[in-house]
């Protein structure tokens, strides 16, 4: 064998040592794991339920005392877009993650120009928990029930005006399905932020809503709003006596605001298991599942596959109502 020969194969050998290696480095890396602080991107501004999920969970995911931290960083724009690039574009080593929602699955099919594929950017870390919203009309409209309501709509075309916080929100589409589902004629008003249009539908501007829990319930207590149906899959605690829309009979319309923890694609699998392992411990506290339930929302930590199977779902659900809703 050649000098020469004899050099390339302990290359060669040298550099099968070093690729065999990396599973352990990562293993090893993920035993330390988080060794400084991580930056938790919300994709909105301060003081909406996603701003709340995130502030939540980072507390319940940071090492008491002196230790590491997960903090929040808002970095809003382009209905979440501009935040979910900036974690998609980041060093995929654990030390930035995302706080994603529903508006994930919807800018796919709706805005394609943005560019926002959830599942070649990212790698998906754990369900944290979603919010059934709540079917709210004004005290004008004269109906009590789904079934009233349907009829009143059928019996008046295109006199129900629903709002939502802006096109391609989920209450938005939460509305299209709706019609859609009922063959109601339904107009959307779309407002910039769901405070407007929970100001217009107490005012009387506009006659219905989809809208989260929390926000409406003084309105429901005061009368200003009447409570007609809940969206999730079981009834609210915080509303246990109203029907959800499949027990009004409203079939197959189960539907949620949701909020999961991502990280950029290529994150080490060692690492999101142990970010995984993080946030599902914090989920199931009681405090932290408490707090949630109060907002009217549901704790529901699981795998990153059973994640990232739940993202592609609602991928296709969503796609669905906004190819109807455009036709």
């Amino acid at each position: 064998m050649t000098h020469l020969t004899r050099r390339s194969v302990l290359r060669a050998s040298l550099g099968a040592a070093a690729v065999s290696l990396v599973p352990f480095r990562e293993a090893a890396r993920a035993e330390t794991y988080p060794s400084r602080n991580v930056r938790m991107v919300v994709p909105y501004a301060a003081g909406g339920t996603t701003d709340f999920v995130g502030r939540l969970i980072a507390e319940a995911m940071s090492a008491p005392a002196n230790g590491p931290r997960f903090f929040v960083e808002n970095k809003a724009g382009a209905a979440g877009a501009i935040g979910m690039k900036d974690v998609a574009g980041s060093k995929p080593d654990g030390y930035t993650v995302l706080l994603g929602d529903s508006t994930m699955a919807v800018t796919p099919t709706l805005t394609p120009a943005a560019g926002i594929d959830p599942l070649k950017m990212f790698r998906p870390i754990s369900l944290v928990a979603t919010f059934p919203s709540v079917l709210v009309v004004h005290p004008s409209v004269p109906a009590k029930t789904v079934a009233e309501l349907i009829a009143y709509a059928k019996a008046n075309p295109g006199k129900i005006n629903f709002g939502s916080g802006g096109v391609g929100t989920v209450p938005h589409l939460q509305g299209e399905q709706f019609r859609l589902k009922t063959g109601t004629s339904l107009q959307h008003v779309p407002y910039r932020g769901a405070a407007a249009a929970l100001q217009d539908v107490v005012a009387g501007q506009i006659q219905m809503l989809f809208t989260a829990a929390p926000t409406a319930l003084s309105f429901i207590e005061g009368g200003q709003l009447r409570l007609i149906a809940t969206t999730g899959a079981e009834r609210l605690p915080i509303a246990a006596q109203v029907p959800t829309l499949v027990e009004a009979g409203v079939k197959d319309f189960v539907s949620s605001q949701w909020f999961g923890l991502l990280a950029p694609a290529g994150t080490p699998e060692p690492v999101v298991a142990r970010l995984n392992e993080m946030a599902v411990r914090a989920t199931r506290d009681p405090a932290l599942s408490k707090r949630i339930a109060d907002q009217g929302g549901f704790p529901q930590p699981g795998s990153p596959d059973d994640f990232a199977r739940f993202i592609a779902s609602e991928i296709k659900t969503w796609g669905e109502v906004v190819r109807a809703s455009q036709t």
